[in-house]
């Protein structure tokens, strides 16, 4: 199949085309593409495997980023990324096009075999759907690239908490071990965070009950959001917007820095693995759904994302001489004021239950 060339690394599609819009096609046969990444994430959902369905560690890297630029892969791009990736068995989070590696002095691998991601072309008159391809830097040979250092945990978690704090919807402690969202009231209850096993729980159900209020009416008024209090808990957009919800769950935590948790998926994916099934373009349009939840999530606190973000790297260009060998008599390095301790364990609270 004949495939329109490219190598400007891309951040990834935002959205997929839909039936109706005006965006011609740019290759021969996209549904190919939507194909194999349905196939690709039914096969882990039934295996339970799926990147939301796999817990990540505080700082791990699992967002998929261009290995040069460090920009992420986003929307569908990133997920198709993550599970393609995930899929063949690699380790490694970056994905370089065949043009950075020769620039960067590297070489693929002999049989290196890259995968294709979208992107728009507004060059033109129309806006055009074309593919380029993309490596992952285990493929390739003599490539150097800088990692960048992962967030230290008293970042992540002021982070986390400033995300909570600037919620657009009020959220109230509960003596209780329920946490839900109340539509009527537009308001979420979570239990005290001492009820939760440890701090990413805590983080992690909050993102949860944030995500899908997000979708009010007043806010992202989500079609998904409507029909699943409409259709109740047992309705198919029930599982679509779950989907939706529990991606977004894990963007935002991994944006944050802080370890991904997955909600209990049993129940969820007979659902999935239908709509995808019904249409392998689900997972593309609930993957750039979900970046645009934790997008809203993040951005009433992006003021105070940016300071933390300042004075994470003041303080790493502060203690990076400290690192160095200096003897046994070498000071500890300077650290800025800790977090709060995580709770004490109890328990943590149920996913996600937008039929309340």
């Amino acid at each position: 199949m004949p495939e329109a060339q490219t190598d400007t690394p891309q951040r990834g599609a935002d959205e997929t085309p839909r039936r109706g819009a005006a965006v011609a096609t740019g290759i021969a046969a996209p549904s190919r593409y939507h194909e194999k990444f349905g196939t690709t994430v039914i096969k882990q959902i039934e295996e339970g495997t799926a990147p939301w369905q796999r817990e990540s560690k505080a700082g791990e890297p699992a967002i998929p980023r261009n290995g040069v630029t460090g920009r992420r892969y986003t929307g569908g791009n990133g997920a198709y990324l993550a599970s393609r990736g995930q899929d063949r068995g690699f380790a490694d989070n970056r994905w370089v096009s065949a043009k950075q590696v020769r620039e960067n002095g590297g070489k693929l691998a002999r049989g290196a075999v890259g995968e294709r991601i979208l992107y728009r072309d507004d060059s033109g008159k129309r806006p055009v759907w074309r593919t380029t391809t993309v490596y992952n830097v285990e493929q390739t040979r003599g490539l150097k690239l800088e990692r960048r250092p992962p967030r230290a945990e008293w970042h992540a978690h002021r982070a986390a908490d400033a995300v909570i704090a600037s919620s657009a919807v009020p959220i109230k402690e509960s003596p209780g071990d329920l946490g839900y969202y109340v539509k009527d009231e537009d308001r979420i209850v979570m239990p005290e965070r001492g009820r939760f096993s440890s701090a990413d729980t805590y983080y992690n159900t909050a993102f949860r009950h944030m995500a899908h209020a997000s979708g009010h009416e007043d806010r992202m008024n989500r079609a998904t959001f409507r029909e699943a209090h409409s259709e109740g808990l047992d309705g198919e957009a029930h599982g679509r917007e779950n989907l939706r919800v529990e991606m977004a769950t894990m963007a935002t935590a991994q944006r944050l820095g802080v370890g991904y948790q997955p909600a209990d998926s049993e129940a969820y994916k007979d659902l999935w693995v239908k709509a995808l099934k019904a249409d392998p373009r689900e997972i593309h349009r609930a993957a750039a759904e979900a970046d645009r939840i934790s997008k809203t999530l993040l951005r009433p606190a992006r003021e105070q994302l940016r300071d933390l973000a300042r004075e994470a790297r003041t303080s790493r260009s502060r203690t990076a001489p400290e690192r160095a060998p200096a003897g046994p008599e070498r000071a500890a390095p300077e650290r800025p004021a800790a977090a709060p301790p995580p709770p004490a364990p109890e328990r943590a609270a149920p996913s996600m239950t937008p039929g309340r």
